[in-house]
């Protein structure tokens, strides 16, 4: 309920103002008397200036309009503990902008609001204080100046469909200078909103201040107007002095006055404030509504059948590649228009029940009898029935926390635990509308999307000479893309290679411009497929892609930190089409495996290859560090940072180094059709630019861009000198050298600096020096090393630098570097903390999860490089996770560690870095071109007491020599084996159960009954052998042990079982019996039978027959079949049985 009143003609004060039954005695204060102070008693002329006022129900004429522009201001006296209520009203009155004063946040507390933009600006140099802006998503908004001395405010830029207008949010402490004339006025379309602390009769005080004819003044001299009235409701209630006032004061030009009224809300959250509400005359922008598919009422069944009848007329030999791809995707919307539901997602609805809107109903009433009736007995009143809603708002904070995570279900609903996450750290992921400022002008809209492409194009535009031009095209033509023996540069592409990429496909990814989603494309049908397959073989063939394969729409994402009104604080994200993904897909499979196993990629290569992380990197580096302190040696480093490597490789160098590597054929003529007349739209707030030209870089976005950004870089290392070593991910570039002393270290990397900056000039590549710096590691605090020039420009020296997330100081004590990731991680404990609570948490299960998920990592990431730091640094980490343990098992500070460890099953951090230690080593050993490979056989220096990843790996294989392997198989590609060779018919798996749909309320008795039904007639025993395995281990990691029972047709069974292991996971002994059955199968059955296996060993089944050096039980399975000499090949399948 609001209520509102309206003014004389005049604006002068009546004589009684209506301003909350002042009671008789002294005269009442907000506060000490000093300080405010509120009506008394009757009087007939004002002290100071009849003002420009009006009330809120003045009758005006307003354009017609659906919804009306609302405003909202109010002094929340902190906004943390009312942000229920807050939302609540933000909701239900549809407020476009809320200004907030007295926020009493801290940069170190996150708030946001859904739907909103968040423009906040807290104080900083003393407590409480603090203003913000809540402005909703779909209204374009500008920040143009804060001011945090004295007085507080924020002037902001408000875009409507039809107009512009500054509104000011306002606040200032009655201790504190106004300094209004520091406030930019606009002589037109201006408000100020806020709390003023100064008194008037114009705006209900008995009596004019000194603050308050302050404010007269400055509003005389801006030529604005208020819109309090004498006669308004009261906006304050003091519950010391029990009096009411209104420091709550709005402001207007002329222009902004006709249009705007003006009336005071009931109480909100408990504030001694109440909120105001402005309504403007103008038009309020509707959220735009974009239908979605919705996939979770999808007829699947239906799709596969109209994508199969749409599509198996498409005529595609000899037609004109653009027009077969355009047939294709209508037929495949059109399917979906009639299987898939559509719709939008309903507005967002904040939590409230009818309990608490009775209870905050009766806290307003109870107030309003405070405000009217001042006595000891109505405020304490007041201060019960506060009470009284705050418990039961807490109580039902608490009920409705509980049937949120108990609902949880981590394995099937992984994703809403983390969003769940994201919500309580305040990381809304929705934006608000983009404005631009160039040269003074504002743009919005398509003209903020034609800068952005502007901005865009030019970045893809790089200057090449006419004479590496021609260069370029010359060794293109000496080097003429022939018919190529390797297969996979020729050779059709095959079915199972199609399933194999739709395999790899993910959900719920926004699809391109022709709008075909991924999940349409895992759901065609056969004909489907296989048209899709022949659209697929012809662009392959005529190494050519339609037009559509080749263009993007770019959505501009602000960087975290910059400034919103420039357009090179945004980075785009491209959206390419689903379809030339999935054939991306193919290609790349088919391009790394040749790279790979003809070992035509550096070793120093890390990023983007199979069995290679970060760490490697990292590992191999401290490692290098470590060897030359053991040598007595210094290490001199330099870090280069190339400047938007991937969007500035030049096209035509890219096509001269596949031809020097050997990719020709069909693939080469592909590669060069998917790099060349690549377009791209810019979509900001639902508007697109014009098309543009991306004239240089690999596509962003595709699957097909970092092989190739690989093969650009490629030679980068083999032309540094001699006595350089270097190490890449991607083109994250460090380089150094290990030297006696620091001048020879100089000398060399000068060398190195200066091959360089050759090297980038000759291949149009943009080295950041202002990013890139060089560090000295040395014990010694004599050696100084010289400055490192590349192209003329000296490189700073830094004393700690990062690199791949690890930060490394110059005498490697790891002391920075575990400072960050305990502070990182103790920033993460803070959503922990929220989702424990303390009598209304969550479960231990969540806990543990969301723990193991987010803060550990920070705690272990590197750890191979930095577990031999001192025992204290390490501690420090070790109390983050003791701290973490407390908060999930809810244990006090006297429980023991290790019982909460046990409670948990959590290792202790030491054991999980010992781990890794083995895992890296064992895995470093595997890589047969890894530089480390040798450094780990060789023998370790020990002059200083200083360990290392090679000292911990060598004294843990002792330690644990029983449980490693004693023989390590190469992790390399096999280069007789093409790609097209892994496909191996007649085998299935299936991980799933028709008709148990997961998520489902079905009982386990239904859940075995369908899937009896489901073997008995899919699988008859009449002609199907069935094969039942099941594996078991202590604990899921001791004494592991293999089970087989099969059923041959007939009714004679057979038994098998098999010790796995005294050190064996569950799921090695699951496909241990997989890989026996199979094998019995092979040697026994009747190839007259078909096979069927039933196992519920679903991640060794989701494992499958992949394209990977280790043996899967899928892979065995289909080897059984191929290797048969002599007998036909049994036909296999493999059903995942839902039984528990």
């Amino acid at each position: 309920m609001t209520q509102s009143t309206s003014t004389d003609g005049n604006g002068a004060r009546p004589l009684r103002t209506p301003q909350g039954g002042a009671a008789s005695g002294p005269m009442p204060q907000r506060d000490p008397a000093p300080t405010t102070g509120g009506p008394s008693r009757p009087s007939c002329h004002a002290r100071g200036r009849g003002r420009k006022v009006t009330g809120t129900t003045t009758t005006r004429k307003k354009p017609s309009q659906q919804r009306p522009f609302q405003v909202m201001h109010w002094n929340a006296e902190s906004i943390l503990n009312k942000k229920t209520e807050l939302e609540h009203i933000l909701h239900e009155k549809n407020i476009n902008i809320c200004c907030i004063q007295e926020t009493h946040l801290t940069p170190q507390k996150s708030f946001k609001v859904r739907g909103y933009q968040c423009l906040r600006s807290d104080r900083t140099d003393r407590s409480k204080g603090g203003i913000l802006t809540l402005i909703r998503n779909n209204i374009n908004a500008c920040l143009i100046e804060t001011h945090m001395e004295d007085s507080e405010y924020q002037v902001i830029r408000i875009q409507t469909k039809t107009s512009e207008f500054h509104l000011v949010n306002f606040y200032c402490p009655n201790d504190r200078h106004l300094a209004l004339d520091t406030i930019p006025a606009k002589a037109s379309n201006f408000i100020v909103v806020g709390d003023f602390n100064s008194h008037s009769q114009s705006w209900g005080y008995d009596h004019l201040d000194r603050r308050g004819e302050e404010v007269e003044n400055w509003q005389d001299d801006k030529g604005l107007i208020l819109l309090n009235s004498p006669f308004d409701c009261p906006t304050f209630y003091s519950r010391r002095w029990h009096t009411t006032s209104t420091p709550d004061l709005a402001f207007c030009t002329e222009d902004m006055h006709q249009l705007t009224s003006r009336e005071v809300g009931e109480q909100l959250g408990g504030s001694d404030h109440r909120p105001v509400f402005l309504t403007l005359g103008m038009e309020s922008c509707t959220e735009a509504s974009f239908p979605r598919w919705n996939y979770k009422r999808a007829n699947w069944f239906l799709f596969r059948h109209r994508t199969s009848e749409l599509t198996k007329d498409i005529r595609v030999e000899g037609r004109d590649i653009n027009m077969v791809a355009k047939d294709f995707n209508m037929s495949i919307l059109r399917a979906a228009r009639e299987s898939i539901p559509r719709g939008a997602r309903r507005d967002y609805k904040p939590y409230w029940s009818n309990e608490l809107q009775e209870l905050d109903d009766d806290l307003a009433d109870t107030r309003r009898e405070a405000e009217v009736n001042p006595s000891q007995n109505n405020n304490i009143r007041l201060q019960e029935a506060k009470a009284k809603f705050l418990k039961k708002k807490l109580q039902a904070r608490r009920r409705s926390w509980q049937e949120k995570t108990s609902s949880l279900n981590l394995e099937k609903d992984g994703r809403k635990l983390w969003r769940l996450t994201k919500q309580l750290n305040d990381e809304n992921t929705s934006r608000g509308k983009i404005t631009l400022e160039e040269n003074g002008k504002v743009l919005t809209g398509k003209h903020a999307a034609n800068q952005f492409a502007e901005s865009y194009a030019a970045e893809s535009n790089l200057h090449v000479s006419p004479e590496k031009q021609r260069e370029a095209r010359r060794e293109k033509r000496e080097r003429p893309a022939r018919q190529s023996t390797v297969d996979a540069m020729s050779q059709p592409l095959t079915l199972h290679e199609l399933h194999s990429a739709l395999k790899k496909s993910k959900a719920k990814k926004s699809p391109g411009p022709d709008g075909i989603t991924n999940e349409m494309l895992t759901h065609l049908g056969s004909a489907a497929e296989n048209k899709l397959l022949e659209v697929f073989n012809s662009s392959w063939q005529e190494g050519s892609l339609p037009q559509l394969w080749r263009e993007a729409i770019m959505i501009p994402i602000l960087k975290k930190g910059k400034d919103p009104k420039k357009a090179t604080s945004y980075r785009p994200i491209s959206l390419t089409s689903c379809v030339v993904k999935t054939l991306e897909r193919i290609v790349n499979e088919r391009l790394r495996w040749y790279l790979e196993s003809r070992n035509l990629l550096a070793p120093e290569q890390a990023g983007f290859r199979q069995f290679r992380s970060t760490e490697d990197q990292v590992t191999y580096l401290a490692q290098e560090v470590e060897d030359a302190f053991q040598e007595q040696k210094l290490v001199f480093v330099t870090w280069i940072d190339l400047q938007k490597a991937f969007d500035k490789v030049w096209k035509d160098g890219l096509l001269v180094k596949l031809l020097r590597k050997g990719v020709s054929s069909n693939m080469y003529q592909w590669i060069r059709s998917y790099l060349y007349n690549r377009r791209a739209r810019v979509n900001v707030d639902q508007t697109k630019s014009k098309k543009f030209l991306l004239r240089h870089g690999v596509p962003q976005g595709g699957v097909l861009s970092p092989t190739l950004f690989l093969l650009f870089i490629d030679d980068l290392v083999s032309e540094m000198p001699k006595g350089i070593k270097a190490a890449l991910y991607a083109d994250d570039l460090v380089i150094w050298c290990k030297e006696e002393h620091a001048s020879t270290a100089t000398y060399r990397m000068q060398q190195a600096a200066d091959r360089l900056n050759t090297w980038a000039e000759d291949w149009c590549v943009s080295i950041n020096k202002e990013k890139s710096s060089t560090t000295l590691f040395t014990l010694s605090p004599k050696q100084k090393a010289g400055t490192i020039r590349l192209g003329g420009t000296p490189l700073r020296e830094d004393e700690e630098a990062t690199y791949l997330g690890v930060t490394f100081d110059r005498r490697q004590t790891w002391k920075p570097h575990i400072a960050q990731a305990e502070t990182k991680a103790r920033r993460k404990l803070a959503i922990l903390r929220k989702l424990a609570g303390t009598t209304w948490g969550a479960n231990e299960k969540i806990l543990k999860t969301v723990y193991q998920g987010t803060i550990r990592p920070h705690l272990e990431y590197g750890s191979t490089a930095w577990s031999t730091s001192a025992k204290t640094n390490l501690q420090t980490l070790d109390r983050v996770q003791n701290q973490a343990l407390r908060l999930i098992t809810g244990a006090m500070k006297s429980t023991p560690i290790k019982e909460m460890e046990k409670l948990t099953t959590i290792q202790p951090l030491c054991q999980r870095r010992e781990a890794k230690t083995m895992v890296q080593a064992e895995k470093l050993k595997c890589l047969p071109d890894h530089p480390m490979k040798h450094r780990l056989s060789n023998l370790t220096k020990n002059r200083l007491k200083r360990s290392s990843f090679v000292h911990e790996s060598k004294r843990l294989s002792r330690q644990y020599r029983e449980v490693l392997p004693q023989n390590t198989l190469p992790l390399t590609q096999e280069e007789e084996e093409t790609p097209k060779a892994t496909e191996k018919p007649g085998i299935q798996i299936c991980t799933s159960v028709p008709h148990v749909t997961p998520g489902e309320d079905q009982n386990d008795t239904a859940r075995q009954a369908l899937t009896l039904a489901l073997i008995d007639e899919q699988y008859p025993k009449e002609a199907w052998i069935h094969v039942y395995t099941d594996g078991s281990a202590t604990n899921a990691v001791l004494n592991g042990g293999a089970g087989i029972l099969i059923q041959f047709p007939g009714g004679h069974t057979a038994t098998s079982s098999v010790a796995t292991g005294k050190h064996c996971t569950k799921y090695k002994a699951e496909a241990e019996a997989l890989m026996q059955a199979a094998s019995f199968v092979q040697d026994s059955a009747d190839p007259c039978y078909q096979v069927v296996f039933l196992s519920d060993a679903l991640s060794v089944l989701q494992a499958g027959p992949r394209e990977r050096q280790t043996p899967t039980a899928g892979q065995s399975i289909t080897d059984g079949q191929t290797n048969q000499k002599s007998c036909p090949p049994v036909d296999t399948s493999t059903l995942w049985d839902t039984r528990k």
